[in-house]
């Protein structure tokens, strides 16, 4: 089958979670004997000078597609209106956005044409406010990939962040003939939203990385920037970490990925921040305990998928597992206590044969998590 792929997010450097979703459905899609294509909608910035990372990831993310790769660029005056919608909505309106405001008006122009040339098969965008697209293109087989459910997501976490009212974000879904949830509970929410949609739950897709046993008291923790990532490691560091150190002087917490950016200029010891990582399973490899202690947040648990398919211990806050695939068969320490997590690292980093009995276990849990989501591609290309 041809698919097109629509997103406002490039899938390169995967950097993101949401990158590395969009470029992990596309690699799937293409495993099972599809030929993918990606539209990249850009939304340039006004001032010149704020443009060079985009360009960068245009650039990294045109090589990765060759000339499957297509590109929509959002003109000056609709920006302004982006813009002016942005800040209405945060003053005016408690930060519930509208379903079209960030739609880029256009790209459905571009899509038919496409559509006239690779006479696509299935077209699948990603958020909800790209739901209008489908409204106005003939591909037989519309689908969303959902990425989070926004309606009241400032209630949820307790910031004021984009988020929507849920008939607007039933809107969106009752637009799409199938939907892609990434957890059980947005799935069975998303079929509440659109009763005559059909819903898949694929998580994710992760390779399995089999690694030995380093053998020392090294901690990781590989993540992007974000805001509940920040929150995540400031928790850990003030409320777990202290702990750890004092049962454990030789601990030391490696931390790799934009959320360094964070921590530039500060000095905490037994901390080392390594910055952007170029190859994920060398900067695994230099321990067997990853932690994710992200504690707020909505959508996809990818750190704590990403730690399993490196062979490591996975230590989280109970929070990091809501939603993932069958989590009472996960092999995950989970808990809010810190001096539990002391307690768990005393009996890991005494017995290498409980370490090897996890690494197991990893491979197990993420064989059945493939299966599962394969099949729910396959009723999703079969339906």
């Amino acid at each position: 089958m041809n698919i097109l792929i629509v997103s406002k997010c490039p899938t390169h450097p995967t950097t993101a979670g949401n990158r590395y979703g969009i470029l992990a459905q596309a690699e799937k899609l293409k495993s099972m004997g599809n030929d993918v294509h990606f539209l990249f909608v850009y939304e340039p910035a006004l001032h010149k000078n704020l443009r060079g990372d985009a360009l960068n990831d245009i650039k990294a993310t045109k090589e990765y597609w060759g000339d499957h790769y297509h590109q929509f660029t959002v003109g000056s005056i609709q920006k302004y209106k982006m813009i002016f919608l942005k800040y209405f909505r945060k003053y005016f309106c408690n930060m519930h956005y509208k379903v079209d405001d960030e739609y880029p008006y256009g790209v459905e122009k571009l899509v038919n044409k496409l559509d006239g040339q690779y006479h696509f098969d299935i077209c699948i965008v990603n958020y909800y406010y790209m739901s209008r697209l489908f409204e106005y293109i003939n591909i037989p087989k519309t689908a969303i990939f959902t990425h989070d459910c926004f309606a009241y997501k400032n209630i949820k976490i307790g910031q004021q962040v984009l988020c929507t009212t849920a008939d607007t974000e039933a809107k969106a879904m009752q637009r799409c003939k199938h939907i892609f949830a990434v957890q059980d509970i947005e799935a069975a929410y998303f079929q509440i939203l659109s009763p005559k949609s059909k819903v898949y739950n694929i998580y994710g897709a992760y390779s399995y990385h089999p690694q030995k046993i380093s053998g020392n008291h090294n901690i990781v923790f590989l993540s992007g920037g974000n805001p509940y990532n920040q929150h995540g490691l400031k928790w850990f560091l003030s409320e777990v970490f202290p702990l750890i150190r004092k049962r454990f002087p030789d601990i030391r917490l490696l931390i790799g990925g934009s959320i360094s950016n964070t921590l530039k200029g500060q000095d905490i010891a037994n901390v080392e921040v390594q910055g952007f990582v170029d190859d994920p399973a060398i900067f695994y490899a230099q321990g067997d305990v990853c932690i994710n202690p992200c504690y707020q947040g909505t959508g996809l648990k990818i750190k704590t998928f990403e730690a399993i398919s490196y062979d490591k211990v996975t230590m989280v806050h109970p929070h990091s597992m809501e939603g993932i695939y069958k989590p009472d068969e996960a092999p995950i320490f989970a808990s809010a206590e810190p001096i539990q997590w002391v307690k768990f690292l005393e009996q890991v980093w005494g017995d290498p044969i409980q370490i090897e009995k996890i690494k197991q276990q990893n491979k197990i849990y993420l064989d059945r998590m493939e299966a599962f989501v394969d099949k729910e591609y396959q009723r999703f290309l079969s339906d």
